[in-house]
């Protein structure tokens, strides 16, 4: 039997439609399929943000509903800020863009003017937490045998990158709640620079992640006895708690170290402004979205992040170049680290700024 036109046209949107229809087709098809995702970076490439977001980039592709294709930018400048105001204000709010960044929550402390947007607005995907290993040329007098040697330094040359840098806040802050005397000589550009530095002689205490301090400072300068290591860094809880971290639990943390050499914990402006910024801790490295990014977007990407993490080959490599553990934290704790930090008091902010302001 031969059907006219109409009717086997007819028949073909029968048989056919539901294969096709436009509504059947988004209720199935994963968001990042057949797209791009640029991961921007704020900081030059080379550096640990650098280092850690293209080790992420490369497994992440892999894990993301739909696959996508996934490119890198570095955006430095302004100690970070810079990519933060572009993820803020220039990136469409599309998904497309992917922040993976040493955040800026620093600069809610000490009212930088060139952060202009509202770190509370962005959506926050994953974080891993990061502090920092403080080491010491053995030969500075009277001799740096231990770390409650620390104490008895003198004349002694420390390095630093800028003084707007939260981490040479951090450890000018440690040292003035010490008493203890030193020159703090600032500019360097990298930690890399500041390292060689130290094995010049030029300065003598310097302190770094534990990344670098695993990969670079320990098989080579504590190895060799040109330096010891005299404390880590650690984090606060949302209670005002010291918890220290497990990256370096052979090391002993701060506020052990200061418990060793006065017996107990401190106390004052300076002792409040260090707690307030070691909350920072708890999200040193983050990856986040521009505000406004669809929902669908968001939790696509918090998934990818939660297979990734789970990848033994990606615990395997993250391991091997950052030699620490990817303890990521997915959703992280943004909106209450954002208050915590809003709502510190103005002696915690004064004292931080004087020190961002002068030597």
């Amino acid at each position: 039997m031969k059907l006219n036109g109409a009717l086997r046209r007819l028949l073909f949107v029968i048989i056919f439609c539901p294969l096709w229809t436009g509504s059947t087709f988004s209720a199935d098809t994963p968001f990042y399929r057949g797209k791009t995702l640029t991961v921007l970076i704020n900081f030059a490439p080379g550096g640990p943000t650098d280092i850690e977001g293209r080790l992420v980039a490369r497994y992440l592709g892999r894990h993301l509903p739909g696959q996508p294709a996934i490119v890198v930018q570095n955006m430095p400048g302004a100690g970070g800020v810079t990519g933060t105001n572009y993820l803020g204000e220039v990136a469409k709010p599309d998904g497309l863009t992917l922040g993976y960044f040493t955040g800026q929550f620093f600069n809610l402390l000490t009212a930088d003017p060139t952060l202009r947007v509202d770190l509370a607005k962005f959506a926050y995907i994953a974080s891993i937490e990061g502090v920092a290993v403080a080491y010491i040329r053995r030969d500075v007098p009277p001799g740096i045998q231990e770390p409650k040697d620390l104490i008895k330094a003198k004349g002694f040359k420390v390095g630093g990158l800028s003084l707007n840098s939260a981490k040479d806040v951090r450890f000018r802050l440690q040292l003035d709640i010490l008493g203890i005397p030193h020159q703090y000589v600032t500019g360097y550009n990298s930690n890399s620079d500041a390292r060689l530095a130290v094995e010049r002689n030029e300065i003598q205490f310097f302190t770094e992640g534990t990344p670098g301090y695993r990969s670079q400072v320990q098989p080579r300068m504590v190895k060799d006895g040109l330096v010891v290591p005299v404390y880590a860094d650690e984090l606060v809880t949302a209670d005002g708690e010291f918890r220290p971290s497990a990256e370096a639990p052979e090391i002993p943390s701060f506020s052990q170290l200061h418990q060793q050499i006065l017996g107990k914990l401190g106390s004052g402006p300076l002792w409040e402004a260090l707690k307030t910024i070691n909350l920072t801790h708890a999200m040193q490295r983050i990856a986040k979205v521009a505000p406004k990014t669809p929902a669908e977007a968001v939790t696509a990407l918090r998934q990818g992040f939660s297979q990734m993490i789970k990848d033994p080959e990606f615990i395997q490599e993250f391991k091997k170049v950052t030699r620490s553990d990817p303890r990521f934290e997915v959703g992280g704790e943004a909106d209450k680290l954002i208050r915590k930090l809003v709502q510190a008091p103005a002696e915690v902010r004064s004292t931080i700024r004087k020190y961002t302001e002068s030597k």
